[in-house]
């Protein structure tokens, strides 16, 4: 892999005819062109296999993702069931001034951000 000035040098000592010059450099050329497509094909070849190592990892990290989303869905089924049973024991139980229950379509329960729980 010699530089084009050392090169040309040589071939300035070797004392070539034009076609032989120009043969000679061809041949050069082609020699580096192989292997700078050695290289590009080798690199090419390592950028797929990143990618395909990529592209399962992302695939693995979708399924555990999605397993998660399912946990947390199930998870707030659950709280929402909860809430509606609480909700449903707490406004039978209230009573207006006259002791009559609570009508439930006019009235619920909203959590309040610190846990607890006020009539709306």
């Amino acid at each position: 892999n010699l530089p084009v000035e050392d090169f040309n040098a040589l071939l300035g000592r070797a004392r070539l005819s034009g076609p032989e010059l120009a043969l000679a450099r061809d041949i050069r050329r082609r020699g580096k062109n192989k292997v700078a497509a050695q290289k590009c094909r080798r690199r090419k070849l390592e950028a797929i296999a990143r990618l395909q190592a990529e592209l399962g990892r992302l695939g693995r990290e979708r399924e555990r993702l999605l397993r998660a989303r399912g946990q947390a869905e199930r998870a707030l089924g659950a709280l929402r069931r909860d809430l509606a049973r609480v909700s449903a024991q707490v406004l039978g139980a209230l009573r207006d001034g006259a002791g009559n229950p609570l009508p439930p379509e006019r009235f619920g329960l909203r959590l309040a951000p610190d846990g607890g729980l006020s009539l709306e």
